[in-house]
């Protein structure tokens, strides 16, 4: 089994641990902040933590995410 199928396997488990637990697939146009994060990880060399505030590569998205009306 590859490196990823064991994570994937490991994250089955521990889901099934948790019975509110809910996975669905979310485009990534409606996950910019993710889809974000998720680029900059592949690039980063370091492990990167954020205590008090968002990093500077995500700020223009999650402004943008609160100013997004809601359409129900």
């Amino acid at each position: 089994m590859s490196h990823m199928g064991s994570i994937i396997e490991d994250v089955k488990h521990l889901l099934s641990t948790v019975s509110e637990a809910c996975v669905a697939h979310i485009r990534r146009q409606a996950n910019s902040v993710a889809h974000r994060l998720a680029r900059f990880a592949l690039h980063c060399g370091n492990d990167c933590t954020w205590l008090d505030a968002p990093p500077s590569i995500i700020c223009d998205l999650l402004e943008e995410d609160v100013h997004v009306p809601c359409t129900n």
